[in-house]
């Protein structure tokens, strides 16, 4: 688990869905499960700017959770 880019969730190949051959990563798991929720929030209240703001929330935590999950493992 050096960088989260680790193939964890397989799925069926489908040809252009961007998953290629080894399924979904870590990554792209925690980004789909958290996204959601961060979306229902953005449109509901005012506690990002704009979109970018609401990409760059999304990032940090998908990345926090990355790391403390790696500190736990050691």
């Amino acid at each position: 688990m050096s960088n989260g880019n680790f193939p964890v969730f397989p799925v069926a190949a489908r040809s252009g869905c961007g998953l290629g051959s080894n399924g979904m990563t870590y990554r792209q798991h925690l980004v789909a499960q958290i996204a959601p929720v961060m979306l229902t929030n953005f449109f509901s209240n005012d506690a990002w700017q704009d979109y970018d703001d609401l990409a760059k929330t999304l990032v940090m935590a998908v990345d926090a959770i990355i790391e403390a999950e790696r500190e736990t493992a050691e």
